[in-house]
């Protein structure tokens, strides 16, 4: 089940720019929209039937079985489209995958058994008649019942939506995030049942469940108001990335060393969510990534004020919790959340979940080239390659990246050295360093097996960037 959200995660997070493009259009000229054009938004009827499932397909299929695969999985997912009066993003997650397993299977069985000369050919024929097949089939015959069951989950999905059981969703959400699953419940789960819903309701409250930041923001202000010093710099500066950045990475460490805040994170998710449903507020897209801007531009005009009040509702209560259960200041000092974070990772180190790379996110038919060695950044033209590595290579990535290449620019061999971020399974293989989170250093040593590797407890922390500065040194020495 782990490995198959986070194959639907990659699916969505992949085609992340369709979905708020959409989202816009209904938010600018919907029916409840700032400027409504009826002209307009009749363009985001055929981009949620048609082009989305398409997209959805083509990354599914594409990541079991390669370019062809996709290609496959797109024309079937667009003959069930066709036949389809509701929108098959649900199942078009479900046959991309599908297809290009079976793309990869065929090309396996084939290897080695085509005739000499005439391999693309005869490969190409038999996938164009596989592809075809499925097609014409699914248009006369299976797209009709997959629309009869889509309807069904889609009322069932407004039971729920509707239902005293909600909020208390945020009691899985809240710890998912803060273990690294925050992508696999935003773009697997959470993300899709609110796709659904957009094209009949212009709006969906699914999408505020994971990216409320309003129970980080109180948990981080309780921080700032106990703590002293460098740590309490460090988690103003998280709280800044988390609320306006959308990074939400930044402040698990902060969870992590005291667990016991997942009740503050909890109980304000909870009464977010209680406000927004109770206000009938949502949000017209997946917020990526869910700053406060991003989350507040994507809810209708009507709905800005009750998703600003549900977000402050979550702030209060979760700093009010927090506040107590962090205690006094003596309790937090630098060298005992150091201790504590490390102590817990200790112990999850056995967990079988952190050492799971999920093989179908990578190309099956890939095949890694043999190690080579570090070059030397002293030397004219070489170039040595750093990699941040994160779950999704979106978030806290991209933002280390960014901090060490501006550290870079200050040093003699900065130019000599090349920093990129990606997801833990896309990891480059020119990459000398990879840096990650304590807690995604087994997933990393899977995944890219062979390298240097360096894990970090904060972001935001510069005594992180200068070790990975002296990471740098010591290999190229």
């Amino acid at each position: 089940m782990y490995k198959f959200g986070r194959l639907l995660s990659a699916i969505v997070s992949q085609n992340i720019v369709i979905i708020i493009a959409i989202g816009l259009i209904r938010a600018m000229f919907g029916v409840y929209g700032w400027f409504p054009n009826d002209n307009v938004n009749l363009l985001a009827g055929p981009l949620l039937n048609w082009l989305v499932p398409v997209l959805f397909g083509y990354t599914g299929g594409h990541l079991l079985g390669g370019k062809r695969g996709g290609t496959a999985a797109a024309i079937v997912v667009f003959g069930l489209a066709l036949a389809s009066n509701v929108s098959m993003i649900f199942i078009a997650m479900l046959v991309g995958p599908v297809i290009g397993w079976a793309v990869n299977r065929i090309e396996r069985a084939l290897e080695h058994r085509l005739p000499s000369g005439y391999e693309l050919l005869t490969a190409n024929f038999i996938f164009a008649v596989l592809a075809g097949g499925l097609a014409v089939t699914c248009f006369l015959y299976v797209g009709q019942f997959f629309s009869s069951i889509i309807l069904k989950l889609n009322g069932l999905i407004l039971q729920v939506a509707y239902s005293g059981w909600l909020p208390a969703a945020a009691a899985v959400i809240e710890p998912a995030k803060v273990l690294f699953l925050n992508n696999m419940m935003s773009y697997g789960i959470l993300g899709p049942i609110g796709i659904s819903q957009i094209k009949d309701l212009s709006k969906s409250i699914f999408f505020l469940l994971e990216s409320n930041p309003g129970p980080a923001i109180g948990m981080l202000v309780a921080y700032i108001i106990r703590l002293r010093g460098q740590v309490r710099r460090n988690a103003a500066s998280s709280l800044a990335i988390h609320a306006l950045g959308g990074i939400h990475e930044v402040y698990f460490p902060y969870v992590l060393m005291k667990p016991q805040l997942l009740i503050a994170l909890i109980l304000g998710n909870m009464s977010g969510i209680w406000v927004f449903q109770y206000w009938n507020a949502g949000l017209v897209s997946i917020p990526s990534p869910a700053s406060l801007f991003l989350v507040i531009g994507l809810a209708p005009p009507g709905d800005i004020f009750y998703v600003m009040l549900g977000i402050a509702v979550s702030a209060v209560v979760s700093l009010a919790v927090s506040l107590v259960v962090i205690g006094s200041a003596d309790d937090l000092k630098e060298r005992n959340v150091s201790s504590k974070e490390h102590e817990l990772i200790r112990r999850l180190e056995h967990v079988g979940q952190w050492g799971e790379v999920s093989p179908v996110l990578r190309n099956p038919l890939a095949s890694r080239p043999p190690e080579k060695p570090a070059p030397d950044i002293g030397e004219e033209g070489g170039t040595f390659t750093v990699c941040f590595a994160c779950d999704a290579g979106l978030g806290s990535s991209a933002m280390g990246a960014a901090i060490l290449r501006k550290k870079l620019r200050a040093l003699p061999f900065g130019e000599r050295v090349a920093v990129v971020h990606a997801s833990l399974d896309q990891i480059p293989d020119n990459a000398d360093l990879i840096v990650t989170h304590h807690y995604l250093l087994g997933r990393a040593k899977q995944s890219a097996p062979g390298r240097e590797y360096l894990s970090i407890g904060n972001y935001t922390d510069p005594a992180a960037y200068e070790a990975i500065l002296q990471k740098i040194r010591s290999i190229t020495k």
